[in-house]
């Protein structure tokens, strides 16, 4: 006779995951979802419809969808069996496989690739900068590998600091390529895929390729319905991998189980990266290795491609795991693996939150004794507006009332707490700690355990909008390195950047001769003057490229 109560539980269960999916319907796209525990698939299903134009229904266990960058831990596995085959190091500089790429004065490593920590700029952003391109448009691996060799410049010195960068990727296949003598695709198939009996996963490599039971992408359009957002570019290695639930399932299980490379290269995989000067960042090889959900070790990477969201998220303590694949744009996948995981781990959630609250419990750790608060004139040192130079982000401090006051981004200021000398911290956090220098009137702000990169924040001229002239930005500018024109141009008392096949998007004054430009973009735009403080260009910064230059061409009118 079956267990009642256990089969009410699963009812329930069902029916509180089923809620979470409750958007996707018999007349939309939807999601895949299977739940791994102690290595069995225990939970799978589909919501929505692979084909809105045939009416499919998803499987999980045959639909397969383009899993975006969860593709990079394929790629970094098989850099890693190319080092077990001894064909290759990590340490190894890669103008050593690719003797094409521009020399930059310093070396780069087959793991600063690996870890994004090589500096190398983010192809796909250089590619779709105002150039008219688009992450629908069909693109190959020629125009991916002509614009990678354009480039003059790095972000940053290799090992210096950690930024996301496709390019890492696409290269590190290509060199898979380079040593196996076979394509991409084939490597991985033969090493990776068969091996584990992955029958529905492949690497699609060329836009047209006919995949059975591939499911289309869908944006909703903004007259209703959905139109149709699928991948139309050809790089692969930063993604470019299809797969479903039940293979993606198989993959989860080498972690524990490994078949293909044994536990070295499982080891290796998780391995978080370390910056030159010591900083351990989250990121590992093709993963991010950190305690996101609930401050439990979760090792997790999620891909977003054309219309396609999909997250592999794994608790290895609780021998947990939410696949999470979808092709409807707007999904935030990430947030739908924690909600499961809530669901699944409902009970070991609650046994954590009684062990940290039982007498014996490890106690918080202390705030340190209180510091005095710095001199009026002192506080003052500290005021101003502050860049973030790998995000662009702009932070504000305030000295007032006998306090320093801070501003995050799109946040309300806080008076910040004294930690000692040149010290802060965010009030009732006393790990999150501003270090500030006078000298080079920089600041760093350390979040958490430390263990991710502090931010960087230098401290910038606000605008003086007595003395700023519209006019003197406007013009036409020109990018050798993205080969493409802007145009900015004023309009109504403000400056609004022309782009090919873009609408007009408004600049606002970020601080003295920078402007930013936020709507999809990110971008930063600081002009650059002459002796006879004329504008001369501007060097543009995202959050995946820094310092791509613009030389102005001619001066421009106000726009129509």
């Amino acid at each position: 006779m079956a267990d009642t109560s256990d089969t009410s539980q699963t009812t329930e269960l069902t029916q509180r995951v089923d809620a979470l999916f409750s958007a996707y319907d018999a007349g939309s796209p939807g999601c895949a979802l299977g739940v791994i525990r102690n290595g069995e698939l225990v939970y799978k299903k589909g919501y929505g419809n692979a084909s809105l134009e045939f009416g499919v229904p998803i499987d999980p266990e045959n639909t397969a969808f383009a899993i975006g960058s969860i593709s990079k831990q394929f790629t970094a596995a098989a850099i890693l069996l190319l080092v077990q085959d001894g064909k290759i190091s990590l340490t190894d500089d890669i103008r050593q496989y690719l003797p094409e790429m521009p020399n930059y004065g310093k070396a780069i490593s087959i793991d600063h690739m690996l870890s994004h920590t090589s500096g190398l700029r983010d192809y796909t952003v250089l590619m779709t900068m105002g150039t008219g391109v688009r992450e629908v448009d069909y693109s190959s691996d020629a125009d991916a590998m002509a614009i990678i060799l354009r480039q003059t410049s790095l972000n940053f010195a290799p090992g210096a600091h950690f930024m996301y960068s496709n390019t890492n990727y696409f290269l590190l296949a290509k060199i898979v390529e380079r040593l196996s003598s076979q394509p991409f695709g084939t490597f991985l198939q033969e090493r990776i895929f068969q091996p584990l009996n992955m029958r529905h996963t492949r690497v699609r490599d060329k836009y047209d390729a006919v995949v059975r039971q591939r499911a289309m992408g869908y944006a909703p359009s903004a007259t209703g319905g959905y139109s149709i957002k699928d991948v139309n570019w050809e790089q692969v290695g930063n993604t470019g991998v299809l797969s479903t639930v039940s293979d993606l399932a198989k993959w989860d299980g080498n972690f524990y189980q490994p078949r293909v490379g044994g536990a070295w290269l499982v080891k290796q995989l998780q391995q978080n990266a370390i910056r030159s000067d010591g900083i351990r960042l989250s990121h590992a090889r093709g993963l991010i290795v950190d305690g996101a959900y609930r401050g439990m070790r979760s090792v997790h990477h999620a891909g977003d491609t054309a219309a396609f969201h999909a997250q592999l998220f794994r608790l290895p303590e609780q021998r947990f795991s939410a696949v999470v694949l979808c092709n409807v744009d707007g999904v935030d996948q990430t947030l739908l693996s924690f909600k499961v995981a809530d669901i699944f781990l409902a009970d070991e959630i609650k046994k954590r939150r009684a062990t940290v609250a039982q007498p014996g419990a490890r106690p918080a750790a202390r705030a340190p004794a209180p510091a005095s608060m710095p001199s009026a004139s002192e506080l003052e040192s500290y005021a101003g507006v502050y860049l973030e130079r790998y995000s662009q982000s702009l932070h504000a401090r305030e000295a007032r009332d006998g306090h320093l006051w801070y501003r995050a981004p799109q946040r309300e200021p806080v008076a910040l707490e004294p930690g000692g000398a040149q010290r802060f911290r965010l009030p009732g956090k006393m790990e999150n700690l501003f270090q500030f220098s006078r000298q080079d009137k920089r600041a760093l702000l350390t979040i958490g355990s430390g263990a991710d990169e502090p931010l960087e924040l230098v401290r910038v001229k606000p605008v003086q909008t007595d003395r700023v002239r519209l006019e003197d930005y406007a013009g036409t500018y020109f990018s050798p390195e993205i080969n493409v024109h802007w145009t900015i141009v004023t309009k109504d008392g403000k400056l609004y950047k022309q782009a090919q096949r873009e609408a007009s998007k408004p600049m606002s004054p970020a601080f003295e001769d920078a402007y930013t430009v936020t709507i999809d973009d990110q971008e930063l735009l600081r002009f650059t003057r002459n002796s006879r403080q004329r504008i001369t260009g501007f060097i543009v910064d995202n959050p995946r490229v820094l310092n791509v230059v613009f030389s102005r061409t001619r001066s421009a009118a106000k726009a129509d």
